[in-house]
């Protein structure tokens, strides 16, 4: 059966990947985002496409919508984007406050908050974090995105399922910097650097992140949205493929001829990755391999 699915933040990175699969799932698929860029507006063409701010009233009032996917949000540290902290967590929370809104009146029965695994300090967990591990991490961002994923799961009841889902590092095609998310991934620095010709510096070789190609979100979150008996609360959303920095980057390097990697430790203290204690990662979806997926994104865009 057809689903309706708002996505917000639809004309981000994550929220633009998340628009095509649901479109390529079959789903009617609203994208709502304060603006959309020429390119993104071409892959999303097939989608109702809302340029206009999150607010309760921004669909028609008779419109009915299954399931809401909430990506909007404002990762630009706060000083950058003219923000206090306080007035950063608060805008993020409000963002979330609206889009609760909006599925509760247009009688959505699921609801997705995009977390992150952001809310984790370095020193958290013991290796590696899964749910159970206690987020401490103080940022701005990270309070606003565990102050989000409460609010989430206080939300959660009969008529409408509620669920977090925390993504790790994120890498794929059309991924560029945008107002309220200037940081991109380390990925796509990297292959930015190999196109301009220059080398690929590991500042951190010994850190090992989870990283997922955005394409292999949409079909994931859907085969978790469908898991029975119905899951809430947070979920760890990854492929699980973990890897050191220093092996990303000679995976780059097996990807785009005369890559050149240089090591100049900075003394940063390594993040953990992430991984599931809730479900099994590896059954729920059939992950794009790392290798494969930096080739689809470097030859999709970088040699264009």
């Amino acid at each position: 059966m057809t689903r309706t699915v708002l996505i917000t933040g639809a004309g981000g990175f994550v929220g633009s990947h998340m628009a095509e699969g649901f479109l390529a799932m079959g789903d009617k698929v609203i994208a709502l985002d304060a603006q959309f860029d020429p390119t993104t507006r071409l892959r999303l063409r097939a989608a109702e496409l809302l340029e206009a701010p999150l607010t309760v009233d921004v669909l028609s009032q008779d419109l009915a919508v299954d399931l809401v996917v909430h990506g909007a949000a404002i990762t630009t540290p706060p000083r950058e984007f003219g923000l206090s902290d306080a007035e950063h967590v608060a805008a993020n929370v409000a963002l979330l406050d609206a889009a609760l809104a909006l599925a509760t009146a247009h009688g959505a029965t699921s609801f997705v908050f995009l977390s992150s695994s952001g809310v984790f300090a370095v020193e958290d967990g013991d290796a590696v974090h899964v749910e159970n591990t206690i987020p401490t991490a103080t940022s701005p961002y990270a309070l606003a995105k565990r102050a989000g994923e409460d609010a989430t799961s206080a939300a959660n009841s009969a008529l409408l399922r509620t669920l977090s889902v925390r993504l790790g590092p994120i890498y794929g095609p059309y991924e560029i910097a945008r107002t309220t998310r200037r940081v991109v991934s380390q990925i796509r620095r990297w292959l930015d650097l190999v196109a301009a010709d220059e080398p690929i510096v590991v500042q951190v070789p010994v850190e090992s992140r989870d990283w997922t190609f955005a394409p292999d979100l949409p079909r994931a979150l859907d085969a978790l949205l469908g898991i029975e008996p119905a899951m809430s609360g947070i979920v760890h959303l990854t492929s699980g493929a973990i890897v050191s920095n220093i092996d990303l980057a000679d995976s780059i390097a097996s990807v785009v001829s005369g890559a050149e990697i240089r090591v100049e430790p900075s003394g940063e203290a390594p993040r953990l990755p992430m991984r599931s204690d809730r479900i099994d990662l590896a059954a729920l979806h059939a992950w794009t391999p790392l290798a494969r997926g930096i080739a689809e994104t470097y030859f999709a865009e970088v040699l264009q």
